[in-house]
């Protein structure tokens, strides 16, 4: 967990949430919500910073993505409430308990989002790191062995400074709150970089849900799906695109919406230009104002 130093910090920022107030649709399949399949529900949420209460939500979230995966999530969830002065925590505003009391609460709410990234060459030490490295290498390399040299030349060049992305949320919220939360985390490495903390990237690399029918006509590609809808406009300012299927790894609960028979469960690591962040945030605004 974090230490008590950083609890404090995170108790005295903690009034400074941004709120994000959004339309939320339930399109759970589970048949015994059937019911309410046609409802809105309208909810807040509140973009904040991550903090000791968050651990068990944070690390549901990254399992959700990372799956089976011999990556230590414990690990890696304390790293990002560790460095919670970049990124946020996405959790629902009680409008009962909407005061500022209700800021210092540290009760651990739901956290239903995150949105952060983590300095790989400066973590490099860390096992989960180490974990994650070698796993988006292996599993590239397993595709395509060219795609997979280049992925590991990328960790291993010294000029290159790789931020891992992690953009997750439970499958029913909705993608508009991507953009306030991907905002809120350009201003954090602003901030970061001000202060001479290590947040200053030449690429970004994105593990993304993704899923592609099993059965597809001869010759052709198989049509991908992402589970987050925005990252794919990632896909068309990537440097490098690699899936791989994860069928084996599914957990059955968080990836219970693409269990029909003609689906397989993938992951995608894109790997983008820095630059890229602002152009996906510029591509957002458009797609929301439409």
């Amino acid at each position: 967990m974090a230490s008590s130093r950083k609890k404090r910090v995170v108790d005295e920022t903690a009034s400074d949430c941004d709120e994000v107030a959004e339309d939320m649709s339930d399109e759970d399949t589970d048949e015994s919500e059937n019911e309410f399949m046609n409802q809105e529900v309208q909810v807040e949420f509140e973009a904040c910073m991550p903090q000791d209460s968050d651990f068990a939500g944070i690390k549901t979230l990254l399992r959700q993505l990372f799956l089976k995966a011999n990556v230590n999530l414990s690990e890696l969830a304390d790293m990002i409430i560790s460095q919670n002065y970049v990124g946020s925590v996405i959790k629902q505003i009680d409008a009962e308990e909407e005061d500022d009391s209700s800021m210092d609460d540290d009760s651990g709410d739901t956290v239903f989002g995150l949105v952060t990234i983590i300095n790989l060459a400066d973590k490099k030490d860390k096992d989960c790191i180490q974990k994650i490295i070698s796993m988006l290498t292996s599993k590239s390399k397993s595709v395509s062995p060219q795609d997979g040299q280049k992925i590991e030349e990328l960790f291993s060049n010294p000029n290159e400074t790789v931020g891992l992305l992690i953009n997750e949320r439970f499958i029913n919220i909705p993608y508009q709150i991507t953009l306030p939360a991907m905002q809120s985390l350009r201003k954090d490495i602003e901030k970061a970089n001000k202060k001479q903390m290590p947040f200053t990237f030449t690429k970004i690399l994105l593990l993304c849900k993704t899923y592609r029918y099993k059965i597809e006509d001869k010759g052709q590609v198989p049509s991908l799906f992402f589970s987050n809808p925005e990252e794919e406009f990632l896909v068309e300012m990537s440097d490098l695109s690699v899936t791989w299927s994860v069928a084996s790894e599914r957990d059955g609960v968080s990836e219970k919406k693409w269990d029909e028979d003609d689906m397989e469960a993938t992951r995608t690591v894109l790997v983008l230009g820095v630059d890229k962040l602002d152009s996906f945030i510029e591509r957002l605004k458009s797609e929301l104002a439409q």
